[in-house]
Parts: structure tokens; sequence; C-alpha cells
């Protein structure tokens, strides 16, 4: 072809050399610019797609990893749930306690009523057995006029319904001290009691528990019907405080029982609130959502923690009533079984925990593993490239060298000239 250049076959050698040394000067420069010694398929197939598939692997794990990372939080919230619930559930047992000691704490005396008071003057006199019941000072405020009556009510854990008996405003002492003596309507009846007794000893009025009225008895409740109000005073059996020699039948449990009961309540409400609050991610355990962790790319690895409703509902707690010892002691078996259901609910969890916890660093394990794989596969040693470098360049000065060397015969040709 006319304009080609003629070489000679030393330059062309050369040249050729020059180009290859060119070529393995680019490629070394691009593995150090890289850190890579294959960095496509064209520079070792084989290499490239192994490495490519442990890079694949590799970032599975990693978006699994994400997940199980927010299951531990999920667990990890519900745990604090519970631990939250178990000091509300401690907190409720200690207000039982004190229902259950305002109830086994005290005396036998149920209350004593003392005698008249002179409507003349303050002093107060010997009651007889044929005075009225609303006379006697301490008596049952409201119960002192026409139409008025006073209802006593004895419940006791060995009847499946209260013993009730009512008198007018204008029944006697002995009215009331016959009820009870005579196995009338407050008596226990055949095989029973009385559970109470009356007496009227140096004019006071005193009603007292007697044999095992002192186990059997849950509550009694004075209760007066009037024009002008509806008092209600339950003295809770045999737990009248004798603080002063002078106790009245206002001396009873009821206001206790009912501040307890409020108490009580609170804390239900208290276990719910909790229980709903426990949620992270849209999951709560403490509502009984189920959480399903997954540990391999190919799902056929996971583990299903079962959710349970730790609300005073799902516990089984009901609202507070201690108005007998026999209520009581069914608050204090309700809180027992609600205490053993959040600890094993709470140790299945932390088996949970334990399990995820452990694929969670085999997980992140295996990623570095996967990782480093690829890296075995791809990653150029840096210190040889270095060295390569150095040495083709070299090479390529020692080119350029033999070709100036090689171009000499023609130079000759100008020196004629």
């Amino acid at each position: 072809m006319t304009g080609d250049v003629a070489l000679t076959s030393a330059l062309r050698n050369n040249l050729l050399t020059l180009q290859n040394t060119q070529r393995q000067v680019d490629e070394t420069q691009s593995r150090l610019a890289t850190g890579k010694k294959v960095n496509s398929a064209l520079d070792n197939p084989l290499n490239f797609f192994r490495a490519q598939s442990f890079s694949n692997r590799s970032s599975d794990l990693t978006t699994l990893l994400d997940g199980i990372n927010l299951s531990i939080r999920t667990i990890e919230e519900a745990d604090k749930g519970i631990t939250a619930i178990n000091k509300l559930l401690d907190t409720a047992e200690s207000i039982v306690d004190e229902a259950k000691s305002a109830y086994n704490g005290a005396s036998t005396e149920v209350a004593t009523i003392r005698g008249i008071q002179s409507t003349a003057t303050t002093t107060t006199v010997d009651a007889t057995a044929g005075d009225a019941l609303n006379t006697l000072v301490g008596g049952i405020e409201g119960f002192d006029g026409a139409g008025d009556s006073l209802t006593i009510t004895i419940n006791t854990a060995d009847t499946s319904t209260a013993i009730t008996n009512t008198f007018a405003s204008t029944a006697t002492i002995q009215d009331l001290i016959d009820a009870f003596t005579t196995g009338g309507a407050l008596g226990g009846g055949a095989g029973q009691g009385p559970y109470i007794t009356a007496s009227l000893t140096n004019g006071e009025l005193a009603i007292t528990t007697t044999g095992d009225g002192v186990s059997g008895l849950d509550s009694v409740q004075f209760s007066v019907t009037d024009a002008e109000s509806d008092a209600l005073v339950n003295t809770g059996g045999n737990i009248v405080r004798e603080t002063s020699g002078n106790s009245t039948v206002y001396e009873g449990i009821q206001s206790q029982i009912q501040n307890l009961e409020s108490r009580y309540d609170k804390i239900l409400t208290e276990i719910s609130a909790t229980a709903n609050d426990s949620s992270f991610n849209g999951i709560n355990l403490l509502k009984g959502n189920d959480l399903l962790t997954t540990f391999n790319e190919g799902g056929t690895s996971s583990l299903n923690t079962t959710g349970d409703d730790l609300t005073a509902t799902g516990l089984g707690l009901s609202v507070a009533d201690f108005s007998t010892d026999a209520l009581v002691q069914s608050a204090a078996d309700e809180l027992s079984a609600a205490t053993d259901t959040v600890r094993d609910f709470g140790g299945l969890i932390a088996t949970d925990l334990s399990l995820i916890q452990t694929r969670r660093d085999f997980t992140e394990s295996t990623i570095q593993t996967l990782k480093g794989g690829a890296d075995d596969l791809t990653l150029a040693d840096l210190n040889e490239e270095g060295a390569n470098l150095l040495a083709l360049q070299t090479r390529q000065q020692l080119g350029v060298t033999s070709l100036s060397l090689a171009s000499q015969a023609q130079q000759g040709v100008l020196r004629l000239f």
C-alpha cells in the first residue's frame, strides 16, 4: 500500500515488545487503582463468577441480619415489659397481703356499743335489755327515728348465702341479743354456730365472734336505711381494732378495704397499659403477636416466637372485690397464677432471644467468611503489583533504548548527506 513506512525486522520486534509492555503496565496500574486482580470476567472467568456468587450470598445474609437484629430488639422490648409487669404484680400482691392482714390481724370483738346518753346532759348511763337500740351511745348514725331500720348481714366461709336480720328503730337491745343467741336469723344454724354472740354487760352491748366463728367469719355489715341517708359499715367480721377500749361499729375495715380495692384496680390498669405499650416495629409479643425470625436466604431455617396476652384480662385478673376474706384469697390465687404465667413466658422469650443472638453471631461470621472468600479470588497483592509496575517501567525504558539502537543503521544514511 502506498504511503506505508517500511520498518526493519528489528524495529518491528522492538515496537511489538514495547506495545506488549505498555498493555501490561496499563493492566498493572488498573489493579493498583482498584485493588483487584480480577475486575471482570475477561480477567479470570472462573474466579470472577465464583467471587460474585460469594458476594451475592453475603449480600442476602446481610439483609437477613437486619431482620434478625429487629427481632432481637422486639424481644428485648417485650422483656422490658415483662420486668415492669412483674414489679406491678409484686405491688398488687402487697395490696392483697394488706387486705389479708385486715381480715386476720384483729381481736374477736366485732363491736362494743356503750350505754345510753342522757338527753339533758352529756353523761352516759347504763343501758338495759329493754332499751331501744337507737338510744345506744356509739350506735349507728341515722338510726334514730320512726321508719328507720338496721340490717345486720353476716357472711361466712361456710355458707353460700349471707345471714341477715333487720331491726326497726324501736327494736330493743334484747331483740338483737336474741337474734344472735337463739339460733335465729343471725345464728349460724344447725351445726354451724352461732358465729357471733351479743351480750349486755355493765350497760354495754358487746358483739363478739365465738368458737369457729373466728376463722369461719368473713364479714359483718351494719346497714342503716332512713329518710336522710343509707349508711353502710362493714366491720369485716373480727376486724374491729380495740385501740381505745371504746370501739364502735364505725371502726370496721370498709374504708380500708375500699382504698385497697381502688389501689388494686389502678395496678390492673397499669398492667394492661404496660402490655399494650411493649411494642417494637409493629409487633407486640405481650398482646399475642407472633414473631418470625428467618436465618437463611432460602427460608428453610427460622424461629417462631409465640406471643401471649399479658394484659390484666389476658392474665385472668378480676376487678378488685375484697368484701370477704374468701374473695381476697381468690385475688391472691389469681395473682399467683398470673405471676407464674408471666415468669414462664419470660423464660420462653429469653430462650428464643439466646437462640436468635447465637444465630446472629453465626450469620455475621458467615458474612465475613463469604467476603473473605470473594476477596481471596479477586483482590490483588499490591506489593506484587507495585514490583511488577516497577519492572515493567524498567523494561519499557530498555525497550525504548533497544528501539533506538535498532534504528541506528538507518540513521547512518543521514550522515552521507
